[in-house]
């Protein structure tokens, strides 16, 4: 195995077995397929055409219902159970590559509480060899959430292998939001193809339409984490994490995302028939999270009694509009003599209710509302207040660009005018 190989990257590669026997996993019974509305394509990707293809690839073209019924079982079991043993779950809302029966049985256990119904929009059924095969495109899903109902619409890829009992397992799925008997050197050729791949993002030279607009970010991508399969002596697939440093309007930034490479060797040469890429689902997570937390930072700046250090956390050209003063304030020093006075109530705050909304990769806004403690001659009182912190990022740096506080103003407003008068008194006696 070339170093290379491994570097900055877990990777598992698979040599396929025999196939198991039928005793190994009992399979639920195959439903009658459904039927939907779907765009379905089928061809095959061996040989010459066979008559009994039309038969096998509707047979493929029938795994998903028989997934989609051991959903409805609401049985984690039974749906671990139509994966191969070595099968690979790249699932929609989870960040993890799930590569064992029991990892993906504990995901579908979470799942299930949803109570999926899917049903398939777009299909592209291939036969890649007598006994694998591949379905990729768009289904979607309706979903009970809170008690509510939901549909979400999803990608997916699976890619099936019949085995000696003669059912059909899945052997990879990579479910993703929308956006816009082999030799060790043989693994090791398909794990390869990345590097192959991206060498020629390097050339700067889109082989399709939309390459002509993803090099222009200048992408340099590595693996993280892979998990090498073959499917056939000709047929693989590779799939798990990678990541890209990309560069645009002069700024480099750095993407995590899932993948799964689908590879056939033609004459020699290994060309890839499936490439399925998705964001890292629990990214977005992540962000909403690290907004949030920015008020925490305001509030600890608060609790310094430092009218600067509150300041200094709004961004240059930063605007304020507090709950109780009619003066907008537009520049550092404004908002600082804002909280010179309002630092004198002691504030603590906490939310009450909070909307959290990433407007870009780099601006954000969460409004909601949120309650102060203060001190008012001595005497602890509670206000309620409606707020807006509208952010952005500087230098990866959260900065506040706008806040907005109103509501229950002359409660408010009472207790600002005390201590701007305390503050009065103590400048005239000095």
């Amino acid at each position: 195995m070339h170093a290379s190989m491994r570097k900055s990257a877990s990777l598992n590669v698979v040599q396929r077995a025999a196939p198991r026997q039928a005793s190994m996993r009992s399979a639920p019974a195959r439903p009658t397929p459904s039927s939907r509305a779907a765009t379905v394509q089928v061809r095959a990707f061996f040989g010459k055409a066979k008559p009994d293809n039309e038969a096998i690839l509707g047979e493929v073209s029938a795994q998903f219902d028989r997934w989609n019924a051991a959903l409805q079982t609401k049985d984690p079991k039974q749906v671990a159970a139509l994966f191969a043993k070595d099968g690979v779950l790249l699932p929609t809302v989870s960040n993890r590559v799930r590569t064992s029966p029991g990892e993906i049985e504990e995901y579908f256990s979470n799942f299930l509480q949803l109570q999926p119904n899917g049903k398939i929009d777009d299909s592209n059924v291939r036969l890649l060899a007598e006994d694998t095969a591949i379905n990729s495109g768009v289904y979607t899903f309706d979903l009970v959430k809170d008690g509510k109902p939901a549909k979400v619409q999803a990608r997916y890829s699976f890619t099936y292998k019949r085995l000696d009992d003669g059912q059909w397992y899945i052997v990879d799925q990579h479910s993703s939001g929308m956006p816009e008997v082999v030799a060790d050197n043989d693994l090791e050729e398909v794990a390869m193809q990345f590097d192959r791949w991206k060498a020629s993002l390097q050339t700067g030279d889109p082989a399709k339409d939309y390459f002509v607009n993803f090099l222009h970010l200048k992408p340099f991508g590595k693996i993280d984490e892979s998990n090498v399969r073959m499917l056939a002596s000709d047929l693989a697939i590779n799939s798990g994490v990678y990541t890209f440093k990309l560069t645009k309007d002069g700024d480099v930034s750095t993407v995590q995302a899932r993948y799964s490479f689908t590879y056939r060797k033609v004459d020699g040469e290994w060309f890839i028939i499936d490439h399925h890429s998705s964001a890292m689902p629990e990214s977005q997570e992540k962000k909403i999270a690290e907004v949030s937390k920015q008020f925490d930072r305001w509030n600890a700046a608060l609790q310094t009694g430092d009218p600067k250090k509150v300041a200094a956390l709004y961004a240059p050209g930063g605007v304020l509009l507090p709950t109780v003063s009619n003066q907008v304030r537009t520049t550092p020093e404004e908002i600082e003599d804002y909280f010179s006075t309002f630092l004198t109530l002691k504030p603590n705050g906490k939310i009450d209710d909070a909307n959290v909304r990433l407007l870009d990769e780099e601006t954000a806004i969460n409004s909601g509302v949120y309650t102060f403690a203060l001190v008012v001659d001595g005497e602890p009182t509670k206000v309620q207040a409606r707020y807006s912190f509208t952010y952005k990022k500087f230098n990866k740096e959260c900065l506040i660009v706008d806040h907005h506080s109103s509501g229950m103003p002359e409660k408010v407003e009472q207790a600002v005018q005390k201590a701007e008068a305390a503050k009065k008194e103590t400048v005239a006696a000095k």
